[in-house]
């Protein structure tokens, strides 16, 4: 019986951990979602934008309110008040329209990737977390590289699909890892067949987080080249760190590729 009673006390507190760090999990992409360029430049985007349309009605609204004293032959005093009141409106939604427009005009950052990371415990959860690390200081880098004008634009869109097409493919296998840890907890002699799969798979993922961190470091060389030093000197750093970069994108992207030939195959 106290057998019993204390294996029942220890399965409510793993349920208690497990719930908690769920719940962590959650918070933490939600702030990261909140955090991001791309996320805070289409907000600001959508409050000049409504902010606009909010003081255009109440432009509209105090003329009509004007127009309708005035053909009351209202003493003039009267009209003092919502005539001013509509001009105040109607200058805020001039400055709020402009203001959407120029960020219009400006380019949104390269959007990033937001998932979940593997629970607790999971083989697959400290090389997605690693991944997810690279990936905020990678497009973090990526937005510096756009307004510093550093690499052309084409450049930074095949860095960031060779950044999405790495993480989609590590995500998916990080998954796969995850389905065959819940089908050991759910029968254990199926452990002895499926552990060797599980560590193949997180072998790759150490790897592609590995490669990918590499991409970072290099894009994050030629940020740092651009912006020191010397112009002549600054300039000659950063075109040989723009070629590793270039290296760097192109070899994730063939190990991207390569690891998503692997997992149709698997898949066949």
């Amino acid at each position: 019986m106290p057998n019993a009673r204390s294996r029942t006390w220890t399965t409510l507190l793993q349920r208690g951990v497990d719930t908690a760090a769920e719940w962590s999990d959650v918070a933490a992409q939600r702030l990261g979602a909140a955090a991001d360029p791309r996320a805070k430049m289409l907000r600001k985007r959508r409050w000049a934008l409504r902010a606009g349309v909010f003081f255009a009605f109440a432009t509209a609204f105090w003329v009509a309110v004007t127009l309708v004293l005035a053909s009351w032959s209202t003493p003039a005093w009267a009209l003092l008040i919502p005539s001013p009141i509509a001009v105040g409106a109607a200058f805020l939604a001039t400055l709020a329209f402009a203001r959407y427009r120029w960020l219009k005009r400006a380019p949104l950052p390269a959007e990033r990737p937001s998932r979940r990371l593997p629970q607790w415990g999971s083989a697959a959860r400290q090389p997605m977390a690693t991944l997810a690390s690279a990936e905020r200081g990678l497009f973090s880098l990526l937005g510096v590289m756009e307004r510093g004008r550093m690499v052309p634009a084409d450049e930074v869109r095949e860095i960031t699909e060779a950044a999405n097409q790495t993480s989609a493919a590590m995500a998916a296998t990080a998954r796969e890892v995850v389905s065959m840890e819940r089908a050991i907890a759910a029968s254990p002699q199926a452990r002895a067949h499926l552990t060797p799969t599980i560590r193949a798979f997180t072998g790759q993922l150490h790897a592609g987080a590995a490669q990918y961190e590499e991409m970072v470091t290099a894009a994050a060389r030629l940020v740092s080249a651009a912006n020191s030093g010397s112009m002549s000197t600054s300039a000659m750093s950063a075109d040989r760190y723009r070629r590793e970069l270039v290296s760097a994108t192109d070899r994730l992207a063939g190990w991207a590729h390569a690891f998503d030939e692997l997992g149709h195959l698997r898949g066949a």
